[in-house]
């Protein structure tokens, strides 16, 4: 059973309309759609220039995958007498295309390799495996200092200090205006003795191969959507990237935030991403949003500062200032902190998928109600001790104390007996990190929540550095987070139909809440990963909720931006080197 989007919304109000036989029947019918399988696709081929070549159909079956942040995969299998096999295997010389089309979502894929595979049987298959053009970030080098050639990078790296979202579309658009422009081009190749010539004007040689407009060559292929820095509430963010690719960067950065990146294929006639773009080629159109569902009071940059602000003194007090700053007790998510009384409020996402669970009919039956849910796992974790240790080195301080005292003794010594020859370093390092090495808290909340008898009571945590210090704080505050009794799931429903379609309601990165233990308790976290399968027997779209990790503590974050805010001073003032 399949209803359209309208037929969804009118269900959904009957849901909500207060009359028992309206929401009984809404909710059968709801329940019903849950159970559709018809998941129709659309697979096109596509020349190296995004122009279409030609549907493909007839295929034994067809695989994906849409991970949060990575590149999309996918895989075709086609039968040894398919019409398109003889374009497939030109990947080698050029780039193939393949548009895929199903209900709530899209993705372009390129051909990354062509296997030709014959079984015991005797029967050729070919596997065609596909990756998303996400993948053009893997291949987008972060250079130190971009405009300029290659040759002259004076800034040891390339620094970021902005809200997340235009951290990360700055890093993407500086490096293809680079490489799009042609800047430095005719340059790096001179001075790097590349003998064919014809690459020292590629991109004027390229831009003349099509359409020669200067718009066009600048914008192809990759044009990034950007949020704009005064309009940015996204949390502050501090990077500092020498050589590596704007996807390793974003695999890096964004696992501890909200956010979300997505590369699409823009074509004719389509609407354009934003009124700047006047796009008029197949383009790659990226784009990074804030999923984290956190809202400030002026909807501007000034929210990215208030939020460090709010995470900052959630990660140091917790919730010794909740009654201030959050008087009411407003739900959040673990390791999100907000401060209603600030204007920083967690808004609730639309999605909110609820585990079954048994009900006892009228006729005293018990049977399950429905549930778009196909599996789910939900773990508990107990905490793991309740008194921490961290350190291992002693104050750099005390240990040239240390060392100038035994120095000392063994002057006076050599003096007093009259005797020479002795090296009044001889006892360096005697005693070293042997006094304020170690640095320990007990947590007695914890102490007393799992009594005297839980089997982890004491946990040391090496460090490089000596306690004692303001490092020492949020390496305690780390240890002990990660550390803590959490829960985690992972939830995987069908994507095609139902109330929550994906691509309207729901998507890779958005966050959804899991209802459970009767309707008793709520865990929230972000959609994963989209996969599906489709052959002759089979059409399935799944949606996965949570990766079960457990979250990061804000601390981690506030510790990182403050270590690279350090080195990002170093490389602006062109401070040498020590490594």
């Amino acid at each position: 059973m399949t209803l359209t989007d309208a037929e969804v919304e009118r269900w959904k109000r009957d849901l909500d309309s207060g009359d028992k036989w309206r929401e009984a029947e809404a909710a059968e019918v709801l329940s019903q759609s849950f159970s559709s399988d018809d998941t129709g696709i659309t697979l096109t081929a596509c020349d190296y220039l995004w122009r279409d070549v030609d549907r493909i159909g007839d295929f034994i079956e067809f695989t994906w995958t849409t991970p949060r942040n990575l590149a999309p995969q996918a895989t075709l299998t086609l039968k040894a007498d398919h019409h398109l096999v003889p374009l497939f295997r030109t990947c080698e010389q050029t780039m193939v295309g393949v548009l895929f089309e199903t209900e709530g979502i899209s993705e372009a894929y390129y051909v990354k390799k062509h296997r030709e595979k014959l079984d015991e049987k005797g029967v050729w298959t070919h596997v065609i495996e596909l990756v998303g053009i996400f993948d053009i970030l893997n291949y987008l080098v972060i250079w130190p200092s971009w405009y300029l050639p290659i040759q002259s990078q004076p800034f040891s790296h390339a620094v970021y200090a902005a809200p997340i979202c235009t951290a990360i579309e700055a890093a993407a658009a500086e490096q293809a205006l680079r490489i799009q422009s042609g800047m430095w081009e005719f340059v790096n190749n001179a001075l790097s003795l590349n003998p064919d010539v014809r690459a020292w004007f590629g991109t004027v040689l390229q831009g003349l191969k099509r359409d020669g407009k200067p718009s066009t060559i600048l914008k192809t292929p990759l044009y990034v959507v950007r949020t704009g820095l005064l309009r940015d509430g996204s949390p502050p963010y501090v990077k500092t990237v020498r050589m590596t690719t704007v996807g390793q960067m974003i695999t890096e950065i964004t696992p501890a935030y909200g956010v979300d990146v997505r590369v699409y294929l823009w074509r004719p006639g389509m609407p354009q991403p934003d009124r700047w773009g006047n796009l008029e080629v197949p383009t790659y159109v990226m784009t990074v949003k804030d999923r984290s569902q956190i809202e400030g009071p002026t909807k501007t940059i000034l929210d990215s500062a208030i939020r460090g602000v709010v995470d900052l003194q959630g990660s140091i007090l917790g919730e010794t200032l909740a009654p201030l700053l959050n008087p009411d007790g407003k739900y959040s998510p673990e390791g999100l902190y907000i401060a209603p009384a600030l204007g920083v409020n967690f808004v609730m996402p639309y999605a909110m998928i609820v585990t079954p669970d048994n009900v006892i009919t009228e006729d005293g039956d018990v049977v399950r109600d429905r549930s778009p849910l196909l599996s789910c796992e939900i773990a508990h974790v107990t905490p793991l001790g309740w008194q921490h240790i961290i350190g291992g080195k002693s104050p750099k301080w005390l240990n040239d104390l240390i060392n100038a005292f035994f120095a000392y003794v063994i002057d006076v010594a050599m003096i007093v007996i009259g005797f020479t020859g002795v090296p009044s370093n001889l006892l360096d390092g005697f005693l070293n990190d042997s006094f304020l090495a170690f640095q320990l808290i007990e947590h007695y909340s914890r102490r007393n929540s799992v009594g005297p008898y839980h089997p982890a009571i004491e946990v040391f945590t090496a460090t490089n550095s000596a306690p004692y210090n303001i490092e020492a704080l949020f390496q305690f505050i780390q240890a002990l987070w990660n550390s803590r009794g959490y829960t985690t799931a992972i939830a995987t429903i069908r994507g095609q139909n139902g109330p929550y379609k994906l691509g309207r309601d729901i998507f890779p990165g958005a966050l959804m809440i899991l209802v459970y233990a009767s309707r008793t308790k709520l865990y929230t976290d972000y959609i994963e990963l989209v996969s599906g399968k489709v052959n002759r027997n089979t059409r399935e779209l799944t949606v996965q909720m949570g990766d079960g990790k457990p979250l990061e503590h804000p601390s981690a974050q506030l510790r990182r931006n403050i270590s690279e805010a350090m080195a990002a001073i170093n490389v602006i003032s062109l401070a040498p080197n020590s490594g």
